[in-house]
């Protein structure tokens, strides 16, 4: 799998709701960060299997 088949493959899978996208915007820039580090690190642990 090359690095744009692996972008294609998560962008496929962000997709938010209207009500999700509201709650994201609420969210602090630490908050946001947390969850951008905890992402990748799922998506790291994914790719090594």
């Amino acid at each position: 799998m090359t690095k744009l088949d692996t972008y294609e493959k998560i962008n496929e899978d962000i997709k938010f709701t209207e009500d999700e996208t509201v709650e994201l915007l609420k969210l602090t820039e630490k908050e946001i960060l947390v969850l951008i580090l905890s992402e990748l690190k799922k998506i790291t642990d994914n790719t090594k299997k």
